[in-house]
């Protein structure tokens, strides 16, 4: 096959780990295959792409833009499968078009945004729904909103999961840790958050909860780490007026070490497409608490501890249940191991090449 991979979005949080991730573990797997990959060739070649089998095609054209919606260079290349890996796909036909839908948050949770940014996304929603030939859902969940918007499509649409990214493990240098815990000068007990600035996070009721849960004389603090939205600005007001420490964006290095220096990871978020952050902490050996909707418990099953995000006192309760009992955050550290293990980049490789050659007729 010659396989056409939109990879403009590499660099992204969230996307780009998929995008980096799925080539690293697929590109091995196809010898015979031909993957040209379009995108930004500095930002390509340093993910360090195995084997020889691939061309890097330049294609800056930004993203959610007009230009990407009337004009792409895949039709040039006699390609015999198009992967777009997010719902930004042109508003003309492509033959043998694969889209990915992690989230359908535009969709879900559209009070949040602004009005033309949410009246654009259903249109490009609704657009790669329909112009694809395959769409693959990174969750059941995620397969049921699609079919919210478009009944009609679910002979498209197949379910392959995500895995953590391999570099996420447990750390063993003590004084690696300790380095970087003294570089972000963190407290030795804490409870950690990963996601962006976004209403949807629900970081503001995890404020509300986590000053209950000190109440309750539970000393642990509470770091919060994602990139931060200036139109957000009240949640990061409400923030600074708390005693969470927020540390902004922190390189991946530091963030795989500060995963292993937390006692329990938390994620409250109203929806999430499939929830990444889990499965970084579980692969840290960290215990988790989140919220019991969207397709969190699909993915942390009977692994973590959940709770209601929209309940202030059930994340509490989720919290201090978490942090109270050695012997039970020690059986959540081994259940999140070992759910972590059902999750593979190989796995998704496979299923997402079975994708290709079902639509290519390989």
């Amino acid at each position: 096959m010659r396989i056409g991979f939109d990879a403009r979005m590499i660099g992204h949080p969230g996307i780009g780990r998929y995008i980096t991730n799925l080539l690293q573990a697929m590109l091995p797997l196809c010898e015979k295959d031909e993957f040209l990959v379009f995108g930004d060739e500095r930002k390509i070649t340093n993910c360090q792409l195995p084997i020889t089998n691939r061309q890097v095609i330049r294609y800056n054209t930004p993203v959610y833009s007009i230009k990407e919606l009337i004009c792409h260079p895949f039709s040039r290349h006699n390609l015999d499968v198009v992967h777009i890996p997010h719902f930004n796909a042109p508003l003309c036909n492509i033959k043998n078009l694969v889209v990915t839908i992690h989230d359908l948050i535009y969709t879900k949770f559209s009070e949040y945004l602004p009005v033309m940014k949410r009246k654009a996304a259903k249109v490009l929603i609704r657009n790669a729904v329909e112009k694809g030939d395959k769409i693959i859902a990174v969750s059941e969940n995620t397969r049921n909103d699609i079919l919210e918007i478009n009944p009609k499509v679910g002979s498209k649409i197949r379910v392959i999961y995500e895995a953590a990214d391999p570099i996420f493990k447990i750390i063993e240098d003590q004084e690696g840790l300790k380095a970087v815990q003294n570089k972000y000068n963190l407290p030795d007990n804490i409870i950690l958050f990963v996601g962006s600035l976004k209403k949807h996070k629900n970081i503001e009721r995890l404020l509300d909860a986590f000053s209950r849960v000190r109440s309750k004389g539970v000393k642990e603090s509470l770091v919060i780490i994602g990139r931060y939205h200036p139109h957000e600005a009240g949640i990061l007001n409400k923030i600074k007026r708390s005693d969470a420490i927020y540390l902004g964006e922190v390189p991946t290095e530091d963030l795989i070490a500060i995963y292993n220096l937390a006692k329990l990871f938390v994620l409250p978020s109203l929806y999430e497409g499939f929830g990444l952050p889990v499965l970084e902490a579980f692969a840290s050996g960290l215990p988790v608490a989140a919220s019991n909707t969207s397709s969190l418990p699909e993915v942390i099953q009977d692994a973590g501890v959940l709770f209601d995000p929209y309940d202030i006192e059930d994340i509490c309760d989720g919290i201090y249940k978490a942090l109270k009992d050695e012997s039970f955050r020690h059986d959540l550290k081994e259940r999140g191991l070992k759910r972590v293990k059902e999750f593979s980049w190989e796995r998704t490789a496979k299923e997402t090449l079975e994708v290709y050659k079902e639509i290519a007729g390989a």
